[in-house]
């Protein structure tokens, strides 16, 4: 059965522990946003799918007047997420970011606009380093490649804010001369 990647990331969520869909959410947007983006509206329908196809197996918890539905892995499921982890076909790797975008354009603008766009981005990765600090930090008993990650996305971070600081102020100088 072929699944989205998606779907691979609902069972890798599952895999460590029963999760509602909320939890799974919460997850992706703190630990696993810097390389992969999942919204509620593909998050629900692809719950269902893996349930229909008996990989993950819902169930009701309640909580105090709320419907909660809490997800589990089934052995099925650990075998399709199992043989995704072993895969080593290489697949493009795709950075989608709209400030990028103006930047690459931004030569229709003038220098100061072209500084402070670049100067932007970096302050936006100098917070994002401090953000996966702050994550990598709490011990929250995560797995191993967790951290690891979180590690990767604080030096990627450091390395993308360093680099744009540089050409703000290359830009800067050039536009000074």
């Amino acid at each position: 059965m072929e699944l989205s990647n998606t779907g691979y990331l609902v069972l890798g969520a599952l895999r460590e522990r029963p999760r509602s869909g909320y939890d799974i959410k919460q997850l992706a947007d703190k630990a696993i946003r810097l390389f992969w983006a999942v919204s509620f509206g593909q998050l629900y329908p692809e719950l269902k799918h893996l349930s229909d196809a008996g990989l993950i197996e819902a169930e009701a918890h309640p909580t105090g007047g709320r419907q909660r539905t809490v997800y589990r892995i089934t052995p099925l499921g650990e075998e399709a997420l199992t043989d995704w982890t072993s895969d080593l076909e290489e697949h493009p790797c795709e950075i989608r970011d709209e400030m990028l975008v103006r930047l690459f354009f931004s030569d229709a603008g003038d220098r100061a606009s072209q500084v402070a766009l670049a100067r932007a981005i970096a302050e936006r990765h100098h917070r994002m380093e401090r953000t996966m600090q702050g994550l990598r930090h709490k011990g929250d008993g995560d797995q191993p490649m967790h951290e690891e990650l979180r590690g990767f996305g604080e030096h990627f971070h450091r390395t993308a804010a360093d680099w744009f600081d540089g050409l703000a102020k290359r830009l800067n100088e050039e536009g000074s001369e």
